[in-house]
């Protein structure tokens, strides 16, 4: 706990990415993976090889970026650095990771595009949410375009940090994730697409709960499929765990 909190307080991040818990959620997903390594090896396992095998498609060698690359358990940055002339790493916070290859950089980026304003929203107690921009990814000549893990998250800390639900909630949900989807679709690149699109809740087989990741939102074919043990119990519970079913599209 004193080394997240050491984390947390020396890493440089904006005071709006701060207080909407983009940095603290990191920080936890960091700590999550070691308390769950062994549940999670097969999920991470499955990822990177998705990952790889939407490099081998690709034509060009110039150019791959990872869109919610995280703390790179899940991204192959290896075999992406030997293969591409550079790798960019897009996200809207980054822990300092040593050791990278000298063609890796990272970009810190509001992948929901709506954080900046939704901060300021709720500051000044305005009802609703902000409109939500067409999306701009910085994948401009990028041969391989990953979308890792994040597009099921792009509402997730925005409506909890806004406090609020039913169906005004709901589309600004939808709108998040439509809007990225359709952002991918304009990719010149090779994309890859990997995301949970459900939650269950279970005890040992038996499903308790399930929810909708994606808020209702539609996915071309998928072509690999997964279950992600996430919080095994005791994780979150003593008695439930999550599982997340995980697809890959592109």
């Amino acid at each position: 706990m004193l080394g997240e909190w050491i984390t947390y307080l020396t890493t440089p991040c904006p005071r709006h990415v701060r207080d909407m818990g983009y940095l603290r959620d990191l920080i936890g997903v960091e700590a999550r993976y070691r308390r769950c390594r062994q549940a999670w090896a097969g999920h991470l396992e499955n990822t990177r090889a998705a990952i790889l095998e939407s490099a081998a498609a690709c034509r060009g060698r110039r150019r791959a970026v990872v869109l919610g690359s995280g703390p790179l358990y899940d991204v192959p940055l290896g075999e992406l650095s030997a293969r591409f002339e550079e790798v960019v790493l897009v996200d809207i916070v980054h822990l300092r990771h040593p050791r990278r290859p000298p063609n890796v950089r990272s970009e810190s980026r509001d992948l929901s595009g709506v954080a900046r304003d939704l901060h300021a929203w709720v500051g000044r107690r305005r009802d609703g949410f902000p409109p939500v921009p067409r999306a701009d990814l910085p994948v401009a000549g990028a041969d391989l375009v990953v979308s890792c893990n994040l597009l099921s998250q792009l509402p997730q800390l925005p409506l909890e940090y806004a406090g609020r639900d039913g169906e005004g909630a709901e589309a600004f949900a939808r709108a998040l994730i439509a809007n990225h989807l359709e952002a991918l679709g304009r990719c010149e690149g090779t994309v890859c697409l990997i995301t949970d699109t459900e939650r269950l809740i279970h005890d040992g087989e038996r499903v308790i709960d399930r929810e909708d990741s994606l808020h209702g939102v539609p996915l071309p074919p998928s072509r690999r499929e997964w279950t992600w043990d996430i919080a095994p119990p005791p994780e979150v519970d003593r008695r439930y765990g999550q599982r997340l079913t995980i697809q890959v599209v592109g």
